[in-house]
């Protein structure tokens, strides 16, 4: 299974979807530092993401491609028109089939409303309040939810994003989080740190 990658730029992929009126936003590790506002380490890619309804328009946004929808550590190759089961949370797109994967698009839940956690639908989010914008235009995801996507995996640089975040989400925000991480991850040594950072907001 070919496994190379060579990353779009995160200009190169605001290119591709300019002119597409489709709501698409920066996941991963790159949200964190575009929510601080500066570059906290290397990042290996780019994770791009738009809602599962809106997934036929990318299509026309990789227009030519080749795609794969990713679905329990397994890769298929996606065409138009085809049905997508409701384990598949990933695109995998690259120009032809002997170039190196170039772009990563994860599938959100939701409707024209909400957003809804994939790994519980009773937790959910306003779809107005999911993403944040930079102040040249690129969209990202709010950092109470994409730390609660680290959280299940608590590695040193999920931990690093946590501490990074914690005192400047607002009070909002953590509640948020730490409500979702009790019902998910109820223990989790994150729901201290939130608890701290509050009794210190109070004082």
């Amino acid at each position: 299974m070919d496994e190379r990658w060579q990353p779009l730029t995160l200009d190169e992929v605001r290119k591709r979807f300019d002119g597409f009126d489709v709501d698409w936003w920066v996941a991963g590790g790159l949200a964190i530092d575009l929510f601080l506002g500066w570059k906290s380490r290397d990042h290996e890619d780019i994770d791009i993401e738009v809602f599962k309804i809106d997934r036929e328009v990318l299509f026309s946004v990789f227009d030519g491609w080749e795609l794969h929808f990713v679905s329990v550590g397994e890769r298929h190759r996606w065409r138009r028109g085809m049905e997508m089961g409701p384990h598949v949370f990933g695109v995998w797109g690259r120009p032809d089939a002997g170039s190196p994967w170039a772009v990563e698009i994860m599938l959100a839940d939701g409707d024209s409303d909400l957003w809804r956690f994939r790994r519980d639908n009773e937790i959910f989010f306003p779809r107005s309040r999911l993403t944040q914008t930079t102040p040249d235009g690129i969209s990202y995801c709010a950092p109470e939810v994409q730390l609660l996507f680290k959280a299940k995996k608590h590695r040193s640089k999920d931990d690093a994003d946590m501490t990074g975040c914690l005192h400047r989400m607002d009070t909002e925000q953590r509640r948020w989080l730490s409500n979702a991480l009790s019902r998910t991850e109820p223990g989790h040594p994150w729901l201290e740190l939130i608890r701290q950072a509050d009794v210190g907001a109070d004082e």
